[in-house]
């Protein structure tokens, strides 16, 4: 009788220990909706067009099985389809040359001395690798750090030049900061607590060793909603009211090992249809300038992309 009775225990010992570990891989294994560019399935459909341009973009949503730890990249279209949809609002340098307007997609410095680059609007060229894993997360739940391939995941390319200000002879005091529009994200469906990726907020002119940094920082404008920074490095940081994405540090450079803002941030809400951000340029008070009479296409290139939870 007491054999049977230590038998028993054993056996409903490990059946507990069954259902922790089950329970436990469940929770760590949640399915995401992100963004794909495999040649197979495609965020945007092919061919993937090249900037800059101020139109808006629109990328379809793949589900991706077990995506929130990125245990094995498993994309597929999701059973009822989601899109989102990026424009800009409310510019106010629409007449920048070679720019096209102020805030563009697709775009980056240094093609010429007068120019930009024009790159794909939508690429995983994000000039970085999250070596650690603990800087980007796909799930609004987690685990921090995971889900997010660098590789895989592409993002919208977005540059934010800063012509205007040199034409204008702007100041460059590390209080300086102009507004460029609005950013806004149309979703095809409503959505709950959306995740937003930001890779590379932060730029740097050099001339004559004369350093001058600036970054793009994100207000929302959307009422009722409040933002939390699920991962990232220091220099990405959140205000006191939850709404404002914000570098953190005087001195910014373009490289999220050293100076620039990237990391990954809930926007923690229901039943989310539209998301609109206020979109401002911050210079760090460096010696350096914003370009010079030859050297006219400095700005801020960075990606945004997006990741859900899967529903």
């Amino acid at each position: 009788m007491l054999t049977l009775c230590l038998n028993c225990l054993r056996n409903f010992a490990y059946l507990i220990i069954c259902f922790l570990l089950i329970g436990n891989e469940l929770l760590l294994a949640q399915n995401t909706l992100e963004f794909v560019q495999d040649g197979v399935n495609n965020s945007y459909l092919p061919p993937v067009p090249k900037g800059p341009t101020s139109i808006p973009q629109t990328l379809t949503f793949y589900h991706n099985k077990n995506g929130s730890a990125d245990d094995g990249i498993y994309f597929q279209k999701p059973q009822a389809p989601l899109s989102v949809t990026f424009s800009f609002d409310d510019q106010p340098y629409i007449t920048v040359p070679q720019h096209v307007t102020g805030m563009t997609f697709g775009a980056a410095s240094g093609a010429a001395s007068t120019q930009v680059r024009s790159l794909p609007v939508v690429n995983s060229n994000y000039y970085f690798t999250d070596t650690t894993r603990s800087v980007f997360t796909a799930h609004p739940n987690g685990p921090i750090g995971k889900g997010v391939n660098l590789y895989m995941n592409p993002g919208l390319q977005v540059f934010l030049s800063a012509k205007p200000l040199l034409l204008t002879n702007a100041s460059k005091s590390d209080t300086s900061r102009y507004y460029y529009g609005k950013l806004r994200l149309q979703f095809s469906r409503p959505v709950d607590n959306p995740v937003i990726s930001l890779v590379g907020l932060g730029a740097t002119t050099n001339f004559a060793s004369q350093h001058l940094g600036f970054a793009t920082e994100l207000e929302l404008q959307t009422p009722s909603l409040a933002l939390t920074k699920l991962s990232g490095n220091a220099d990405l940081v959140l205000d006191n009211s939850k709404t404002k994405i914000l570098h953190a540090k005087t001195t910014i450079s373009g490289n999220c090992d050293n100076g620039a803002a990237c990391g990954s941030i809930l926007v923690k809400g229901s039943k989310i249809s539209t998301l609109v951000f206020g979109v401002y340029l911050r210079a760090d008070g460096g010696p350096g300038i914003w370009g010079t009479e030859k050297v006219t296409n400095s700005g801020d290139m960075w990606h945004i992309t997006l990741s859900l939870s899967d529903q």
